[in-house]
């Protein structure tokens, strides 16, 4: 499964019209995105931001994604069992506000932008749906497989213990 398909995933019930996979450990920059979204321009300092140590920063000067200005409501990104952060875009020359959700998994944020009167919440429940099944599957920290050569059972049951 490519990483465009979790972004087209994310984007399938119509409710989100910006979602990207982003990369925030070894590999800082946008893996899959909506084309032509504010998600497609984030760039590695602004994922600085979202992930560094200051938790307090933001809360009074804002952020950036996509060189698109916006207000932290909550962040929980840092919470084990949360991992997530809502946000809220400014307005620009009377253009509406948007709400944002990020969810962090093992090595990526997973963020999703509503549409306009789209609660929070439900954006909340997406990101943080995906970056725990994310979290959960293999990918992107995969499990160390270890055999022991000496010792390998039948086959099928081999196989089976690989599933």
């Amino acid at each position: 499964m490519s990483w465009q398909s979790y972004v087209d995933n994310l984007m399938a019930d119509g409710s989100c019209q910006d979602a990207a996979i982003v990369g925030y450990t070894d590999a800082k920059y946008v893996w899959a995105s909506s084309e032509g979204g504010t998600f497609s321009g984030i760039t590695p300092d602004e994922i600085d931001v979202i992930v560094g140590k200051d938790r307090e920063g933001f809360f009074t000067g804002g952020l950036t994604l996509g060189k698109k200005k916006c207000s932290v409501i909550r962040d929980s990104l840092p919470l084990e069992g949360d991992w997530t952060m809502d946000i809220r875009t400014k307005s620009h020359n009377g253009e509406p506000t948007y709400n944002v959700s990020i969810g962090r998994a093992g090595k990526v944020l997973v963020l999703v932008m509503g549409k306009e009167g789209v609660h929070g919440g439900g954006l909340n429940k997406k990101a943080y749906s995906m970056a725990k099944y994310l979290r959960d599957s293999p990918y992107p920290h995969p499990r160390p497989l270890f055999v022991n050569l000496t010792a390998l059972p039948e086959p099928a049951l081999l196989m089976n213990s690989l599933r």
